[in-house]
């Protein structure tokens, strides 16, 4: 009629398949690849077919990890065990008796620390000295050298001067006798020695002799023992 729209007669397109599947993944609200009014978080997670070579990866995994697990708990336990094999002993058990500490010997002198540094009596040098020249007179005025015999008459020289020396009674010193005999051909004899210790408590004395065959040299140390 008149004044009237007129429709549009023509005849409607055909739509594909292809078109469809643009329209539904145009649709507002719905992600490209899901069908319409179907959210994509709530598609579910494909799981792998049972038999399948990633299900028994997935199943052994889960084996080892209960296998691990096991495995630590067995290693505390050990360390457990460990532990309590090196604990230090806290005493008997109860109803043992305890060991009773070792008495010392009845007759055992104990020298307590008199925190002295310095000694009572110092070492005397000339009195050492004069005991030293009487023994050497003594023993080896009418003794020829011989070699063979030098070395026990050495011990038994230095025996009998460290004897006279302790009856001065140098209290808590440490004494130390040395005595060198030698073949005598008029040669010059020059015996020396070297120590470190204390001018002040320390000291030594030495005495001579000679024969026509021999010589000999006594040293006495006297080192002070706090």
């Amino acid at each position: 009629m008149p004044g009237e729209d007129e429709a549009d007669s023509s005849p409607a397109s055909p739509v594909t398949g292809t078109d469809a599947k643009d329209i539904a993944s145009s649709a507002p609200g719905t992600a490209p690849g899901t069908a319409p009014g179907t959210a994509s978080g709530d598609r579910p997670t494909p799981q792998p077919p049972a038999g399948s070579a990633l299900a028994n990866s997935a199943a052994a995994g889960l084996r080892g990890s209960r296998g691990n697990l096991l495995g630590s708990r067995n290693n505390l336990a050990g360390s457990r065990s460990s532990l309590l094999r090196t604990a230090p002993s806290r005493g008997p058990a109860p109803g043992t008796a305890a060991a009773e500490p070792e008495a010392p010997p009845a007759n055992a002198i104990v020298y307590e620390n008199t925190y002295k540094l310095k000694p009572d009596k110092k070492f005397q040098t000339e009195n050492v000295k004069r005991i030293a020249d009487e023994i050497l007179t003594q023993k080896l005025t009418k003794v020829k050298y011989d070699a063979d015999k030098v070395p026990e008459l050495c011990k038994h020289i230095s025996n009998e001067i460290l004897a006279a020396v302790k009856k001065l009674d140098f209290d808590r010193h440490k004494l130390v006798v040395d005595v060198t005999i030698g073949e005598f051909k008029g040669q010059g004899i020059r015996v020396a020695s070297r120590a470190m210790w204390d001018t002040t408590t320390d000291s030594y004395a030495s005495a001579s002799f000679k024969n026509a065959t021999l010589f000999a040299v006594a040293i006495v140390f006297g080192c002070y023992y706090e």
